[in-house]
């Protein structure tokens, strides 16, 4: 009677018949709909059932970035990661929050390691042109952006921020600016007839 009075007090902790799967898509709608502590608790109780669920971890390490809690992020990522050593995004975000952080040397690295996985990957070669302009590398800068803009010519951020970059660095920039404006990057606009006219 007693092991049968304990199994009943455990069923409803563990959510009785619910999946991994399940949890997760629970916290994924609750994080859609701006419900961050639900979302993280759907997600954790998804883990729980299924410890190499990695996009469970990934997906409560973005919830946490959102909410400001970085080093909980990167521990999730790198939980991730350890599953699933091979998947780009993860250490693009995981990148994201090393930035975040001003942590510009691991951010570099994570932003490489996705690279070296996806070569085409042209949001890596942004952000990792963008700490390098931080860092006041503006030739590593300007060549991640000019590789993001040849994986994806119409890359209006990559344009914006190799003029601006050529701009920092005393290159002539209008020439970026003006397709950034193109593109849709409204500032842009204005630099380019404040600037280049």
């Amino acid at each position: 009677m007693k092991k049968l009075l304990l199994l009943l007090m455990i069923v409803p902790m563990i959510g009785f018949g619910q999946t991994s799967k399940e949890y997760f898509d629970k916290g994924y709608n609750y994080h859609k709909e701006g419900e961050y502590q639900l979302a993280i608790d759907n997600y954790t109780k998804a883990i729980r059932i299924d410890p190499n669920y990695a996009y469970a971890y990934i997906n409560r390490g973005i919830v946490y970035r959102g909410i400001g809690r970085r080093e909980d992020a990167i521990a999730d990522y790198t939980s991730a990661i350890r599953i699933d050593p091979d998947d780009a995004d993860t250490y693009y975000n995981r990148g994201n929050v090393y930035d975040d952080l001003d942590n510009y040397e691991d951010a570099i690295a994570d932003y490489t390691r996705a690279i070296r996985i996806d070569p085409d990957y042209a949001n890596a070669y942004l952000n990792r042109g963008n700490v390098y302009n931080d860092l006041e590398n503006y030739e590593e800068a300007i060549s991640d952006y000019t590789i993001a803009i040849r994986i994806d010519p119409d890359f209006a951020s990559a344009y914006k921020n190799r003029g601006i970059t050529k701009e920092n660095a005393g290159l002539p920039y209008c020439s970026d600016y003006k397709k950034a404006c193109d593109l849709g990057k409204e500032e842009c606009c204005e630099w380019y007839s404040s600037d280049c006219r």
